[in-house]
């Protein structure tokens, strides 16, 4: 009886042991996918940093073209600037400055091919951002630059990225238009 007794209790053991160390396994797991994660997406803030002008390379599927306009939200309590081109924009740049800057991507369709929709938020696989703060109000100028790349956005061929590279300047609650790098800005107060 006591030999039953002590195997069934290294078995029990055993099978604790072996629990504790899967518990532990899919801890780290999580904790380095978590942390990998993280470290995709880069910040850095250098006051320091001067950008006269916006000119971002978007490069999607076999395009490439530029964004040179910017916008803001208008609002004290959340702060999101979007960067992209005028007319039909079909892909712009977002940072938000809420609480912390982070930067993703916005797809406009006006045939509503997105799940019904016709906006589509798509967050970045990795990016490094630089700003030259992290908290603007009102007429202050927001500069940075930004390169990345988006998650997989899956379409009926599979699936394509869209990469960015580039820089920014925008003043804080204006909007600021151009066409071409060659033109001048049209900076607008009521929008």
């Amino acid at each position: 009886m006591y030999i039953a007794y002590a195997a069934f209790s290294r078995q029990t053991q055993h099978t604790s042991d072996v629990t504790h160390n899967l518990k532990k396994t899919l801890q780290i797991i999580m904790l380095l996918t978590f942390g990998l994660n993280l470290s995709a997406q880069n910040v850095k803030i250098d006051s320091k940093i001067k950008v006269d002008s916006t000119e971002l390379k978007i490069s999607e599927r076999n395009s490439i073209y530029y964004a040179y306009c910017s916008l803001d939200n208008k609002k004290s309590d959340s702060l999101i600037v979007t960067i992209g081109t005028i007319g039909t924009s079909t892909t712009s740049i977002r940072i938000d400055l809420t609480d912390k800057p982070r930067a993703y991507i916005l797809l406009y369709s006006d045939e509503n091919e997105f799940d019904g929709k016709n906006i589509l938020e798509v967050e970045f696989e990795k990016y490094d951002l630089e700003l030259n703060s992290a908290e603007f109000k009102n007429g202050e100028r927001i500069m940075g630059r930004i390169k990345g790349k988006s998650k997989i956005i899956p379409n009926k061929s599979g699936g394509y990225q869209i990469d960015i590279a580039g820089e920014f300047s925008h003043i804080i609650g204006k909007l600021l238009m151009k066409r071409m790098a060659e033109s001048d800005f049209l900076i607008l107060d009521d929008y």
